[in-house]
């Protein structure tokens, strides 16, 4: 009788294609991977999804599954994918295909690890190969065994001793995720699922204030959420008439004993409350009441590096009467023994929850603590500056009507700083520390009425607390619109908020809360708007304002002003990105290498350019706007202040990159400032006032070369297609205007002699310098053709200057002749779908800077085609090919035609020849050397 073989662990795949690709060709190992029944095709569409998606960890994992049967480096790509997505969201997938590369990448230690991430916090997975790949697993690193949990809480495992997995983490496993809201008709609705056993729907409980318990029943799986995207959301719904005879409040949990977020429900509190008007406000307050003590209140429950950053940092501050923190409960048993610890040591009062009661909850318990003080209401996630409690107390004073006062934060909503809509990285406590400074010396204690404050850092005075009460649990359960409620309480009663406009705190945010934070936030966002009509739009009438970007500006102007001292140069350019921005970023590096401090100034760049109103903000930065978006100035309006600011920051010369979308007034910067002029030419927006001398015979026509005609040629081609000309002025005015800049430049550079003799042409008598973007004398080994059908690679973001019209003609007519041709754009186009569409092109979609490289690699071409109908200035994307191996086929004219002879590495047409003899050539065209 034959043994049966149990099946291999597979990790299971779901895609729909579009377009088969033929494989690159890739290791033995590889092929034979693929020749068990692996689809090598879905590579580059997974590719393609995770650069339209980034950071969706579905296609993360799916895109790893595939690579984990392919060669060494696909199993290296793999296990930083598994690992990448395992450490953020604890998935017991991506721990499993980690413990799997780090195993075919030879390396026990590691997948020993990553195994034993799964077995301590996840159920057994219901695999018939699992049992075996982790005894093998375990007895490489040097363990006796392995033990697990299975789904119904029974301990299992292989052997005796030093076992992987050991000791189980039981609270990860038993914990359960979920969210649960009341519903219109008196009913309760929600979903849960259980980490650990995300498949199987867990145990649920609800319970009455009486004590009286029902099983809950759940229904299908809801589904996806982007807030959840690897956890099946078990839905369920409580029907009203299931309720009755219970009595609220009504808390739903899981066998941990712990809520899911939103529990407990109250409905009865809830309609206990008469709805007013959020814009209401309450008469002022008469007189200032004296000063009291303060205590700072922080709620704890996990997180305890962050929870220990944060504490040190609050010790550090002067003037605090107490440290009171609430351990709601906290499911990590070091966290509650370092709490211990600080009691001990006399350094905290510490009250603390037997059971797990939520954000607001903890608050209360703490503001009766702090029994008639001024509150500074802190959450444990927080880097404290110890100057800004000082400037927070000054505000909190300086007006009888201040109820509370919040600071600037990377992460704190309204208030966040740099970027308003928050998203700015959290900073060490040192930089937090002279953030803190520089606002105070940008903002002093000056302060800014705001609807609401943010709960992660308030100052709460004391006779606002005592008028208004604490926080609402009932309502709000474990937290997210509990301080919103608040404030709006306390604006009934005539209290306001302030901004303290010369304090900033560091805000890590999301320590405490997990998978249904997005779905609570909302909830409690609804219900917040139901109390409180106009809520809402109070608080988008105030972001659309955004009255806090004037100091935001300052704090900005402060952070660039510090850092002076060096001379400085400022570059001027568009924010479209491409070749400009490369050499952009090229001319800062090779300025900050001379010892100079690189400027930029920057157009903001819309999404919607065509109906955005022209000129467009412009931004300074010293090289990326993330960093001081807020210096954003209107001009002419603005442009005194922009030249004072300039003038601070030492700006001894001015480098005119780029203009488009720029006002005017910014070509006249170095003469306001007095220095001189550089002018860098990547296009030929000095004549053409499309830039890129493109023409349209007829409307409709597709674009082509317009040959450079003489000035009644131009004005005729602008008058009879205005597509592509933002500035409004004449081509007179505009050759005018570039012949007096060019006369008055310190130096012009262009990067290749075919444009340096362009611009000589149109302005007579100018002599540009020549300076290469890229070293094409650099030794290359590029490879001939294979044979078979011919893979050609399209490289760079492909619209109708690049030839997208010409591309999608050859696509089609490969496709009707049936030619063994298939086109691969590496990069992003006008229209993806349409070129997919042909059946013989695929879209990879826009590429980092850096990736290129690899990505022509992945595809294995035979060669590339640059299909640009324009002359360009140099053409960035030849160079990739070259570096790639590849020989490349270009039109016969400006820089990359000029390379192209030069290099002899390819070939150029005749602009204008038909796509079927393009198609032809593409097909044969073989070369005679290398």
């Amino acid at each position: 009788m034959k043994r049966r073989r149990k099946p291999a662990l597979k990790l299971k795949l779901k895609l729909k294609l579009k377009l088969k690709l033929k494989p690159p060709p890739r290791s033995d190992a590889a092929a034979a991977a693929w020749k068990r029944g692996l689809d090598e095709a879905s590579i580059p569409w997974l590719e393609r999804a995770a650069r339209l998606a980034p950071g969706d960890p579905r296609i993360t994992l799916d895109l790893a599954r595939l690579r984990l049967s392919g060669g060494a480096r696909d199993i290296a790509a793999a296990a930083g994918d598994f690992e990448a997505v395992a450490q953020r969201y604890d998935s017991a997938t991506a721990w499993l295909g980690l413990a799997m590369a780090k195993r075919r990448l030879g390396d026990p230690p590691g997948a020993a690890a990553a195994l034993n991430c799964l077995l301590a916090r996840h159920c057994l997975p219901d695999e018939p190969g699992f049992a075996a790949l982790a005894g093998q697993i375990a007895a490489a690193a040097g363990y006796d065994g392995f033990c697990g949990l299975d789904t119904r809480g029974e301990t299992r495992g292989q052997g005796k001793g030093r076992l992987l997995g050991a000791p189980l983490d039981r609270a990860a496993l038993m914990r359960v995720e979920g969210l649960v809201a009341l519903t219109g008709d008196g009913g309760i609705s929600g979903w849960a699922c259980r980490p650990a056993a995300p498949e199987s729907p867990p145990r649920l409980t609800l319970r009455d204030a009486a004590g009286h318990r029902r099983t809950v029943k759940f229904g299908k799986i809801l589904p996806a959420d982007d807030g959840v995207p690897l956890l099946p959301r078990h839905g369920f719904k409580i029907a009203p008439r299931a309720l009755a005879g219970l009595t609220p409040p009504f808390t739903l949990s899981g066998p941990d004993g712990r809520h899911i977020a939103g529990s407990p429900l109250d409905p009865e509190a809830l309609a206990a409350i008469a709805p007013r008007p959020a814009a209401q406000r309450g008469r002022g307050r008469a007189r200032l009441p004296a000063r009291r003590e303060i205590s700072a209140v922080i709620p704890a429950y996990r997180g305890l590096e962050e929870t220990k950053a944060c504490l040190e940092s609050v010790f550090a501050v002067a003037g605090l009467a107490r440290v009171i923190v609430v351990d709601d409960a906290t499911p990590e048993p070091e966290l509650a023994a370092w709490l211990d610890g600080l009691v001990a040591a006399g350094r905290i009062v510490l009250c603390r929850h037997e059971t797990n009661q939520g954000f607001p909850a903890a608050v209360n318990t703490g503001l009766t603590a702090a029994a008639g003080d001024d509150v500074l209401l802190l959450n444990s996630d927080i880097l404290l500056p110890p100057g800004a409690v000082k400037t927070m107390r000054a505000v909190a004073y300086a007006d009888a009507a201040t109820g509370s006062v919040t600071p600037f934060a990377n992460e704190a909503s309204i208030l966040s700083y740099p970027a308003p809509g928050g998203g700015n990285p959290m900073p060490s406590l040192a930089d937090a520390v002279t953030l803190d400074a520089l606002a105070r010396r940008s903002n002093g204690h000056a302060s800014l009425e705001i609807p609401t404050g943010v709960g992660f850092c308030m100052y709460l005075r004391h006779d606002c607390l005592r008028a208004v009460g604490g926080l609402r649990p009932g309502i709000f359960a474990q937290g997210y619109g509990e301080e919103n409620d608040w404030c709006l309480r306390a604006r009934h009663k005539g209290f306001r908020h302030q901004a303290a406009l010369g304090a900033y705190v560091g805000h890590a945010g999301g320590v405490s809360f997990r998978a249904a934070a997005q779905g609570l936030t909302l909830r409690n966002l609804g219900i917040l708007e139901r109390l409180y009509p106009g809520y809402h739009d109070l608080v988008t009438g105030f972001i659309a304002a955004d009255p806090l970007r004037p100091a935001r500006a300052k704090l900005d102007a402060a952070r660039l002003r510090a850092d002076a001292g060096r001379e400085s140069v400022l570059l001027i350019s568009h924010s479209h990105g491409g070749g400009v921005a490369r050499q952009v970023e090229a001319d800062m590096a090779a300025r900050r290498a001379q010892g100079l401090r690189p400027l930029l100034l920057l157009t903001q760049f819309p999404d919607d350019p065509l109906s955005t109103p022209y000129p467009w903000p412009t931004l300074l930065s010293e090289g990326s706007p993330k960093d001081t978006p807020n210096l954003a100035y209107a001009l002419p309006r603005e442009r005194p202040a922009l030249r004072r600011l300039l003038k601070n920051l030492g700006v001894q010369r001015v480098i005119l990159h780029h203009t488009l979308g720029h006002h005017p007034g910014v070509r006249t910067l170095a003469k306001a400032l007095g220095v001189p002029q550089e002018i860098v030419v990547h296009d030929y927006a000095s004549f053409c006032p499309r830039v890129n001398l493109l023409t349209r015979p007829e409307p409709d026509a597709q674009p082509r070369y317009c040959g450079e005609p003489d000035v009644r040629g131009c004005i005729a081609c602008c008058a009879r297609d205005p597509t592509g000309i933002y500035e409004a002025l004449s081509v007179p005015a505009l050759l005018k205007r570039s012949a007096a800049e060019f006369a008055g430049a310190a130096r012009i550079t262009v990067p290749s002699p075919d444009a340096a003799k362009r611009i000589a042409r149109h302005f007579p008598g100018v002599v540009a310098r020549v300076v290469p973007w890229e070293d094409d004398s650099l030794p290359a080994r590029p490879r001939p053709p294979g044979t078979g059908a011919r893979r050609i690679i399209v490289i760079g973001g492909i619209g109708p200057a690049k030839g997208f019209e010409l591309l999608t003609a050859c696509a089609e007519d490969a496709a009707a002749r049936g030619l063994a041709l298939e086109f691969i754009v590496a990069g992003g186009s006008a229209d993806d779908e349409r070129l997919l569409a042909t059946g013989r092109i695929f879209v990879t979609g826009h590429y980092q800077e850096g990736e290129a490289q690899s990505l022509i690699a992945g595809f294995a071409p035979d060669l590339a085609f640059l299909p640009s109908i324009w002359p360009e200035t140099w053409c960035f994307a030849l160079g990739e090919a070259w570096r790639a191996g590849l020989y490349a086929v270009t039109f016969d004219l400006g820089a990359q035609a000029e390379r192209l002879r030069a290099s002899g590495r390819g070939l150029t047409l005749p602009l204008g020849l038909p796509v079927q003899r393009i198609n032809d050539i593409l097909l044969n065209w073989m070369p005679t050397h290398g």
